[in-house]
């Protein structure tokens, strides 16, 4: 029999991830996917899984992850996001919560991603940056950088940027913009493509940085491109300086 309560709700969630295995549920650790789910049954009564726009990795941060799930409920969807804040811990926060189309899909559906890293030039960095910034010691050449995101916007096969482990059916990815802007000491990259594959990102930026202080040349990043060679293209970064900013559909 057809249920009339069904709803299927989008949530906009922001989190602090230095604790958590990931978005993702695993055997062991915390993921924000199953808090997020346990606080929902918590409020509604009902076990529901939720479905993520984006897996991040363990220490890796959101301003704007989207999920959705479907509840048996005539709950309010937009009185959601207070009865959850209520329940989760300060290091998870839902922004937004709303009803959506039955056949919207927070995976399948986006249009592209916005990812932030955000790097510190400095020799000691402050403890209180330590979860949230990552750091190098080393000098950067902003424009050498600026040249290389140019060579690495577009459509690429990015087999040579991503983890070894990364399970995909193609490695061809589009990034319609990287942006590299500088103040002070604190540099940010920003990335918006049509997907990112695992560890993509950060490998990504760490190319940028590698090129940024001499040890990578145009030529490395060309041929890490061309061959996918995981060699020529730079060291993955640490998770802490990675924040998933925006999710367009």
């Amino acid at each position: 029999m057809y249920n009339f309560f069904m709803q299927r709700v989008m949530l906009v969630i922001e989190y602090d991830g230095t604790n958590f295995v990931g978005w993702q549920k695993q055997r062991r650790g915390r993921s924000v996917q199953q808090e997020v789910e346990q606080a929902i049954e918590k409020v509604t009564g009902q076990a529901v899984k939720l479905v993520g726009s984006s897996r991040t990795d363990a220490k890796v941060h959101a301003l704007g992850q989207v999920a959705h799930f479907d509840m048996d409920s005539t709950f309010p969807a937009e009185r959601l996001k207070v009865a959850l804040n209520d329940i989760l811990t300060d290091e998870i926060k839902i922004l937004s919560s709303k009803t959506v189309k039955p056949d919207f899909n927070a995976r399948f559906d986006v249009k592209k991603k916005t990812y932030v890293y955000l790097l510190e030039t400095c020799e000691i960095q402050s403890p209180f940056k330590r979860n949230y910034v990552a750091n190098t010691s080393f000098s950067l050449d902003i424009e050498a950088m600026g040249n290389c995101a140019k060579l690495l916007e577009g459509e690429h096969n990015f087999k040579g940027f991503c983890s070894a482990q990364a399970q995909v059916k193609t490695f061809v990815r589009t990034i319609y913009d990287i942006r590299i802007t500088k103040n002070k000491d604190c540099i940010k990259f920003t990335f918006t493509g049509n997907g990112f594959l695992q560890h993509m990102v950060r490998i990504l930026v760490g190319t940028l940085v590698d090129v940024g202080r001499g040890k990578l040349s145009l030529q490395d990043v060309k041929l890490a491109l061309e061959n996918g060679d995981r060699s020529k293209a730079g060291k993955t970064m640490p998770p802490r300086g990675l924040y998933l900013k925006k999710i367009y559909f």
